[in-house]
């Protein structure tokens, strides 16, 4: 069920002067798409609000500029009747620079597709799960308000649609989406093209770190995993950011849900879990910091035991669903 609706961030943003836009820990597409669209639509549309990216992309969609700003080089004067914004994400541990966006900021609005009890006091929430993607709510927002929609904020915001939604075939795509997309063609040079064609060159090192992936998962019970070692990593000269292809091993056979495990560099395992219908985010939110949508989540495992138990954990869920 939706928590408030739309006219909650408009309402928040006119009332604040200063605004300042977060995103999660481990940033995709969408985080980052819907945090750029959405300082790009209130620049446009409001210009004279001073508004701030604060964050990093991770070295991902390099095709796109990311131009954070340093939070630390920002005069506190514009700590005034400001607002902080958390898009496509809702606990502490999930945000990216979290103890900036708790202990700041006169008040906090979230933007976000995930059904989540957050422990952060938020003074303007609107969570809906029914968006395919955070970047949706944000376009949704402009077409609603009746916001000039830029070149940059359409790609910005079609970027976090097209990735989250895995390019429009998963089942929270819906005849809104479609009406978002045509909204963000309106008075711009906005073409999709711009930003698939980009999306879909595919790196030599990845095409074949895939083809190995496919040749060496392991299967039982209906789940699929394969666990991106340092050492696998390494063979293939890719990263824990690069080597995260998760829907390569999707629906192979009679697979219910599918996992890719990333060796992280503090020692962690990083879990991005996956589903064709069963739902998984309960069980992916007791590996903290864990969770997200019913059937697209991520997990974060402390050591090879506990990956071993995740792997239970969800066979056990398919056994429920048999």
């Amino acid at each position: 069920m939706a928590k408030n609706t739309w006219e909650v961030a408009v309402k928040a943003i006119e009332a604040h002067e200063n605004i300042f836009i977060f995103h999660h820990i481990r940033p995709d597409g969408d985080c980052l798409g819907s945090q750029f669209g959405l300082r790009e639509l209130i620049k446009t549309n409001y210009p004279e609000k001073n508004v701030f990216v604060i964050g990093d992309n991770g070295g991902i969609f390099p095709f796109l500029k990311w131009d954070f700003d340093n939070f630390d080089s920002i005069p506190k004067q514009y700590l005034e009747n400001s607002l902080g914004v958390i898009v496509d994400a809702n606990n502490s541990n999930r945000i990216q620079f979290s103890n900036i966006f708790v202990n700041n900021f006169t008040h906090k609005l979230r933007i976000d597709h995930h059904p989540v009890d957050t422990d952060i006091k938020y003074d303007y929430v609107w969570e809906d799960a029914t968006y395919a993607a955070a970047a949706e709510q944000v376009a949704y927002i402009a077409m609603m308000a009746n916001w000039k929609v830029t070149t940059k904020a359409a790609e910005y915001t079609y970027l976090g649609i097209n990735t989250d939604s895995g390019r429009f075939q998963y089942e929270y795509v819906q005849q809104r989406t479609f009406d978002v997309m045509s909204y963000l063609h309106a008075g711009n040079s906005f073409r999709v093209w711009d930003i698939n064609f980009p999306l879909s060159i595919r790196d030599e090192q990845k095409v074949r770190f895939n083809a190995y992936m496919l040749l060496n998962y392991v299967s039982d019970n209906k789940v699929v995993w394969f666990y991106a070692s340092k050492k696998v990593q390494k063979k293939f000269k890719l990263n824990e950011n690069s080597a995260n292809d998760v829907n390569a091993l999707a629906n192979i056979g009679d697979s219910k849900i599918w996992v890719l495990f990333i060796d992280q560099p503090d020692g962690t395992i990083r879990a991005r879990v996956r589903s064709n219908g069963i739902w998984i985010n309960h069980i992916c939110e007791k590996y903290a910091p864990g969770g997200g949508h019913e059937v697209a989540s991520g997990a974060t495992c402390k050591n090879k035991k506990q990956m071993k138990q995740l792997i239970e954990d969800l066979k056990a869920e398919v056994q429920k669903h048999a």
